[in-house]
């Protein structure tokens, strides 16, 4: 028996209904549901599943055990919850996008008396001495700090709050990534890791996180003293496994010596997401080839349908770097075009971020004073020619449903049918930034999710979808 055969069981002996007549309510055929209740049939079409809870009368509760039950029997559960964890992993990153109520540019010195030799246990106490360090280090004139830490530690927690309200710190971050894995399916850990970076990342700081591969589990063995280790200028941190124990040295040879063996651990890593320099460098963009590709984001990825002439009419000539923002336009525009054919999109927006754009002219992907706001007529024409590409098979595209998948509208994300990922993100210190997902694993999953998002109801089906914006299209060109 399935997952989905077993709850399915439940609920019919919950409502007290012999198969026959569920078969005659629901509609669906007897020798089918029993089938179901073996476990030898999965419902192929999702609507079987609803008719069958529509019979049965199921609580909202219910019908979502089910509804899980279900998805869980039809890919099975490793990669339904790897799924699942990219979904919240979205919602989570724009969470973290949300600046921090308080900014500490400065920090006194906490005048920390310690030996040269310091040994600390219990994670409370650890925990204390890790802040009154930070917090010495903080004092100093350009704060820096070098990381070799799991980001579930407690440790990395205690560097994250400094690293959510400090504009000065720089922090540097190895992390170990399970090598024992099997990317097509099982990735839960390393995605975990990844939803701690981007607390980081989208922190007051400046992050930057590299990795290597081994096995998890060996790092945390028992015969591993002190596998953790955060450096500053003028102290070493070294923790255990368990995070029970600590040492801090603070002689100067040591602390040069582990600077050292941090640069030459860095130099056999790679980093865990590629961060783009400047934003408006066309070289950040790849072309996305004849593959489908996936974006996912607040409002519509207008960028497919865009052309030279609207910008150089609405980007005004007293822009500084006018020309440099026209180049990128113009190189990222060839890359992801869909007006000259021989490229396929599928793209997941919101409704609001669509009819926000066709009241504003205002497109979150550009820093709204670089160019003024689209005019109600390319506007129109932007959605015609979105129309034009859907009618042609090149752009299918599909409403969110933000109120079962919450999308920042900070926070976009472009996919190549190469694993390769790209988020684009509003910072809310530093402006426009972007970065792609170098780790491939975690690129497969994100690959993966956005393909799996088709068929799932976070999103309108595609026939409404094409209503809605056929809809709004007549009332702006009417308009």
């Amino acid at each position: 028996m399935s997952v989905f055969s077993e709850k399915l069981q439940e609920c019919i002996t919950r409502s007290n209904i012999k198969i026959a007549s569920l078969s005659k309510i629901s509609g669906v055929e007897r020798s089918y549901i029993q089938k179901m209740l073996t476990g030898e049939r999965i419902p192929g079409d999702p609507e079987v599943l609803r008719q069958l809870a529509d019979a049965l009368m199921l609580t909202p509760s219910e019908r979502r055990i089910l509804t899980e039950a279900y998805a869980i029997s039809k890919m099975g559960e490793v990669i339904y919850y790897r799924r699942l964890l990219v979904k919240r992993l979205i919602e989570g990153a724009g969470s973290s996008l949300i600046p921090s109520p308080v900014l500490r540019e400065t920090f006194p010195d906490p005048c920390f008396s310690r030996p040269p030799v310091l040994t600390v246990s219990g994670k409370s106490s650890i925990s204390d001495t890790l802040r009154l360090l930070m917090e010495e280090e903080l004092s100093k004139e350009d704060p820096q700090i070098q990381a070799v830490l799991q980001p579930e530690c407690d440790a990395a927690q205690v560097l994250l709050q400094y690293a959510r309200i400090c504009p000065r710190l720089q922090m540097e971050q190895i992390i170990c990534l399970d090598s024992e894995l099997q990317y097509q399916r099982e990735n839960k850990y390393n995605l975990g890791c990844l939803q701690k970076i981007f607390g980081f990342l989208f922190g007051a700081c400046r992050y930057s996180p590299y990795f290597y591969y081994e096995s998890i589990s060996s790092k945390t063995a028992i015969s591993a003293l002190f596998p953790w280790m955060i450096i500053s200028r003028g102290w070493v941190f070294l923790l255990s496994g368990d995070g029970e124990h600590a040492v801090t040295v603070s002689d100067p040879d040591t602390v040069s010596h582990c600077g050292d063996i941090f640069s030459r651990m860095r130099e056999e890593c790679m980093p865990v997401i590629e961060c783009s320099g400047n934003y408006w460098d066309p070289d950040n963009w790849e072309t996305t080839g004849s593959s489908t590709s996936y974006s996912l984001q607040f409002e519509p990825c207008m960028g497919l349908f865009f052309t030279m002439d609207m910008a150089r009419k609405q980007i005004p000539k007293e822009i500084p770097q006018r020309e440099n923002l026209l180049k990128f336009l113009e190189e990222r525009q060839k890359k992801i075009t869909l007006l000259e054919g021989g490229r396929k999109n599928v793209s997941f927006f919101t409704l609001e971020g669509l009819d926000r754009f066709l009241e504003t002219g205002r497109l979150s992907e550009l820093p709204e004073h670089c160019y003024e706001p689209l005019p109600r007529a390319f506007r129109a024409e932007l959605l015609r020619r979105m129309l034009a590409c859907m009618k042609a098979g090149s752009y299918t595209p599909y409403c969110i449903q933000t109120a079962k998948f919450r999308v920042s509208e900070n926070l976009s994300f472009f996919a190549s049918g190469v694993q390769e990922v790209f988020c684009t993100y509003r910072h809310p210190l530093y402006g426009l930034k972007s970065f792609q997902l170098h780790e491939k694993s975690i690129a497969y999953s994100f690959t993966d999710f956005f393909e799996y998002l088709k068929e799932t109801g976070l999103i309108l089906p595609l026939e409404e979808t094409q209503s809605l914006l056929q809809n709004r299209f007549q009332k702006l060109f009417k308009g």
